[in-house]
């Protein structure tokens, strides 16, 4: 009978041991996500799609120059998302239904292009079913369809930088578009002028405030074509390029601002015109 007790004992602690080792390698796979390293990608864009910060990646991952980063190379990326391996027959809006989650927070959240398209064994990251604040952008409503401003290519993206001019490292917020002096710039959305004129750094700016008090912001113009208080509509040239400000050459500085905080504007511009040989 003792040694019933006994046997009954040490299976109850191994039971026990194998839980809590369970449960230490769920909390892991919430913890981190590992991704691997795509042609064009950059810390900053990474630690955007993942509305994280660029140190956080930095940090974690020990990386000694945040510029050199190769094509396959795996890093770990905090995350309250768990993986998911894609199975026969699943399609994306099946398994955002199944995690009880948005089919747009899937799809931001590993940078799908074409959400048509997944193959078994693809390996996904899905973020946890609540409305925490880090996937509010991600799953905002895409009622507002922004349209590029200008096309050309982009000079400086969004993120952490080496300011071309004050040779320190700060934060960009927004896409720096190289073009011509006098490029056409058309407003990305319908929407009111807030403000038209000369604005420090920004030289001659733009912003135009649209349907849900999103704004968009358009610097370093060499001449404005519209007055505040202008009510635009989408593709209405609102000023020629420049190089007005704090600058080193012509482009167009654009920002996308959401509840009056600067996002990446990648995440929102329309894709139609990348695929149209608008190439980054």
């Amino acid at each position: 009978m003792m040694g019933v007790i006994i046997m009954d004992y040490k299976l109850h602690i191994i039971m026990i041991l194998l839980l809590i080792c369970l449960m230490s390698t769920l909390v892991l796979a919430n913890t981190y996500t590992t991704y691997t390293i795509k042609k064009g990608d950059t810390l900053s864009l990474i630690a955007n799609s993942f509305n994280i910060k660029t140190e956080e990646i930095i940090k974690i991952n020990n990386i000694k120059n945040p510029d050199l980063i190769l094509v396959g190379e795996k890093i770990r990326i905090p995350s309250e998302g768990i993986k998911y391996t894609v199975k026969s027959g699943d399609s994306l809006w099946k398994i955002a239904q199944s995690f009880k989650v948005k089919l747009q927070q899937i799809i931001n959240l590993n940078r799908i292009t074409k959400p048509g398209i997944i193959y078994t064994g693809q390996e996904l990251i899905i973020p946890v079913s609540n409305d925490r604040t880090r996937y509010q952008l991600a799953s905002r409503a895409k009622s507002i369809n922004y349209i590029w401003p200008v096309q050309g290519r982009i000079s400086s993206e969004y993120g952490w930088r080496i300011h071309p001019i004050r040779k320190k490292r700060e934060f960009h917020t927004g896409l720096d578009i190289a073009v011509p002096y006098g490029t056409p710039v058309y407003a990305a959305e319908d929407g009111i002028v807030e403000f038209s004129g000369q604005a420090g750094g920004y030289g001659k700016l733009v912003i135009i405030r649209h349907l849900d008090n999103s704004k968009t912001y358009y610097g370093h113009n060499l001449l404005l074509k519209v007055n505040k208080g202008d009510r635009v509509k989408q593709g209405k040239v609102i000023a020629l390029s420049g190089n007005s400000g704090t600058s080193t050459g012509p482009h167009l500085h654009f920002e996308i601002r959401i509840n009056n905080k600067h996002c990446n504007p990648l995440q929102y511009l329309n894709k139609r015109y990348l695929n149209n040989g608008f190439k980054i």
